[in-house]
């Protein structure tokens, strides 16, 4: 399908993970004057920059700014932009493109594989001119 295609196609030609970027903003509200002016003064360098990402405005009434991040293979990411500067708007666009949209995970084991090494373990000073015996553990 042509979804798939897509997808395959972002792994290999590391295309922008991105598929959208939404501001909600309001007109009135103080907490939204930093996306106002990110809006006034640095979206359209932003959007030049970037064709391959849309970027939708939405007005909302009464409420904080937020900006949501979706992504191709990731689930979406809702970001409030409460009193947030101009710069600051910009610098989280920029973080979120830049994202692949996965969660970091944290590993908390070594790898290690459920079969021992047929080698033995390393250990350090081992001389390797002499013959050593294989530890199955």
């Amino acid at each position: 399908t042509f979804l798939a295609h897509c997808r395959r196609r972002h792994r290999w030609c590391s295309m922008s993970s991105v598929s959208r970027f939404s501001l909600r903003y309001c007109l009135h509200s103080g907490s939204s004057r930093g996306v106002r002016d990110f809006l006034e003064t640095c979206l359209v360098p932003f959007a030049t920059d970037h064709p391959d990402i849309p970027i939708d405005i939405l007005l909302q009434p009464g409420r904080h700014p937020t900006f949501l991040a979706d992504y191709v293979e990731a689930p979406s990411r809702l970001v409030s932009l409460r009193n947030a500067a101009r710069l600051e708007v910009l610098e989280m666009l920029k973080r979120y493109r830049d994202m692949s949209g996965h969660r970091v995970r944290r590993f908390t084991q070594r790898g290690m594989g459920k079969t021992p090494s047929v080698q033995g373990e390393w250990q350090p000073y081992q001389k390797l001119d002499q013959p050593h015996e294989i530890v199955r553990g």
